[in-house]
């Protein structure tokens, strides 16, 4: 569908962006990485391939795309904002916005908190693979399959 790879970080600055236009911005590290595995799950299922090709880990908060974390990290349990990251959208092509567009429309209302508890419910991909202190992958088959039900 798309012709540029995208990667996870890239997705991770449009959510950014998106989300600095917001009155209110409340996209923490913690809210980000469940957005990404949210539209990395949604996409799995829908497209029937990856949106990004890094690897989702059971961490012990939830889903986490390592580089993204440790891109972000700086920010603690503050909002990211455009200035804390040098990237921008322009590598997003027009049909993969259109998807993290409702993406964000259908999760970014809801809390951090509220998030990871979605990603925690029982069945739930990092359910099945997390275990303390392990930062196990959780497989993009095991995604698609949990998102396609």
């Amino acid at each position: 569908m798309e012709q540029k790879t995208v990667t996870a970080l890239d997705i991770a600055n449009y959510f950014v962006q998106v989300s600095s236009q917001e009155d209110e911005p409340d996209l923490t590290n913690l809210k980000l990485q469940k957005l990404l595995y949210f539209a990395q799950g949604k996409y799995l299922a829908k497209f029937g391939k990856p949106l990004f090709s890094e690897d989702i880990e059971a961490w012990d908060y939830g889903p986490v795309v390592s580089d993204v974390y440790h891109q972000f990290k700086h920010c603690g349990n503050f909002p990211i904002t455009v200035f804390d990251t040098p990237h921008d959208t322009n590598n997003i092509p027009q049909d993969v916005a259109e998807f993290l567009q409702e993406i964000w429309s259908e999760y970014a209302k809801y809390s951090a908190g509220y998030l990871v508890q979605e990603t925690h419910q029982a069945g739930a991909p990092w359910k099945k693979y997390f275990s303390k202190g392990q930062n196990s992958v959780i497989p993009k088959e095991e995604l698609k399959t949990f998102f396609s039900n």
